[in-house]
């Protein structure tokens, strides 16, 4: 599966982060428990991470549809909005740092098969004339 975080993706998640930090973002899980910004983009599962985007769509969801006689606190929907964008956008980019650090790790995996093929594949004279540049690389060391 292919992870599709953009730069734009991060370039407003960084924006969104720099204003959780000033402002001492804190948000609750189900079980009330208060996560600051750091917590959320480094300790936090993406599991809970994605408990907590859908604990906020319910408030959005509940906020937005009481009847037209209740006054709606826009400050609070608007709150809750962009908590959960933030959410939305730390989910997307640890899920996008795992499947890099996969290809990183195949990438090498691949790499190493492919040095092993290379180096099957050399003839004996080729083995030797490697051995020679080394050789040949090395400078005497000057004996005093």
């Amino acid at each position: 599966m292919k992870i599709n975080f953009q730069k734009e993706h991060f370039t407003k998640l960084v924006n969104l982060v720099a204003q959780a930090a000033m402002n001492n973002l804190v948000i609750n899980t189900k079980m009330g428990q208060p996560l600051n910004i750091v917590e959320l983009l480094h300790t936090t599962s993406i599991s809970t991470l994605n408990n907590i985007k859908a604990n906020l769509a319910t408030k959005i969801q509940n906020l937005e549809n009481k009847d037209e006689w209740v006054e709606v606190n826009t400050t609070e929907l608007e709150q809750f909005k962009a908590q959960k964008e933030l959410v939305n956008l730390i989910v997307g980019w640890r899920r996008w740092k795992l499947e890099r650090a996969e290809n990183i790790r195949k990438r090498e995996e691949i790499q190493k098969k492919y040095d092993a093929l290379v180096e099957s594949t050399k003839t004996p004279e080729d083995k030797k004339k490697e051995l020679e540049a080394e050789l040949a690389a090395l400078d005497p060391i000057e004996d005093f």
